[in-house]
């Protein structure tokens, strides 16, 4: 059964409507920009007690929104994959046939090929694990990186802009598989690879990365009239377990993609954690 939201949902041009609610987060006028900062804040009960600075030094909704921590604040475990983000992680998984299908919800499934938009890509993680982590509007938004390791590619899907709460990824066919998206590949340093999937969803102004300003999502700027834009840095960028990756501007999900080698040095990855609230450097 069709409800009035989700309805509404159809019609609404999302990926507009969230660039035009990321210019309105953004915007800054004196005292409404403060006042609804702390209505935010408020709302979503914040801990500002570990946040880089005081609420009162965000000038808006915005910046509030992208705040890093005091450093510290997310000791980074021993393990070799640690939570790249702070979230609920709601499903995982073993893409044990070639299928390669991931589970959205009960009774609803997509493959890693349409995610990625990319099967010769899809194919390299057959035997691997996956899972997907859902930061609601309270979490710390900023992305880290799961291992110690290097980006050698990223990759642009255009998409839509659904919301990514439980109502819509229960009632949407391949959720994730249309939303917008941007993938960072990395080569890890103890061998074999992880994908981190960053999805958009309605509010979600952009997904930046940290490691080129070429791709930043929902702007205008990067191509709507192809299924995937690839990017390749000149040569490998080597980035530490738990530094900076990226950040959403507005909420939304990580999947965390590694291949069959990564799994078989990390037999119970992701088990453990399944159903439970993680954070940044946590092992997974």
């Amino acid at each position: 059964m069709n409800t009035p939201f989700y309805v509404f949902m159809r019609l609404l041009p999302k990926c507009a409507a969230s660039r035009a609610f990321g210019f309105l987060v953004r915007l800054r006028v004196p005292f409404l920009s403060a006042k609804a900062r702390d209505i935010f804040a408020e709302h979503y009960r914040l801990n500002m007690d570990e946040a880089e600075k005081p609420l009162s030094a965000y000038p808006d909704i915005g910046s509030l929104f992208i705040r890093r921590l005091k450093p510290g604040a997310r000791p980074v475990a021993a393990s070799e994959i640690v939570s790249p983000v702070d979230g609920h992680l709601s499903q995982t998984g073993i893409f044990d046939s070639p299928a390669q299908e991931m589970i959205q919800a009960k009774g609803k499934t997509y493959s890693l090929s349409s995610l990625l938009r990319d099967p010769v890509l899809a194919e390299k993680f057959i035997g691997g694990a996956w899972a997907t982590i859902y930061l609601a509007p309270f979490n710390y938004h900023r992305i880290h990186t799961p291992a110690d390791g290097s980006v050698i590619s990223a990759g642009y899907c255009p998409g839509t802009l659904w919301p990514v709460n439980a109502g819509s990824v229960e009632r949407v066919e391949g959720l994730f598989a249309i939303n917008e998206r941007l993938t960072t590949r990395l080569r890890l340093a103890q061998g074999g690879e992880a994908l981190v999937v960053k999805v958009g969803a309605t509010n979600v102004g952009r997904i930046a990365v940290s490691y080129t300003d070429s791709l930043v999502t929902n702007i205008g700027k990067l191509p709507r009239n192809r299924a995937r834009m690839d990017w390749a840095p000149e040569r490998p960028i080597p980035l530490k377990k738990g530094e900076e990756l990226g950040r959403f501007e507005m909420g939304s999900t990580v999947i965390l993609v590694v291949d069959s080698s990564v799994l078989a040095r990390n037999p119970g990855l992701f088990k453990s954690a399944l159903g439970k609230d993680v954070r940044v450097g946590e092992a997974l």
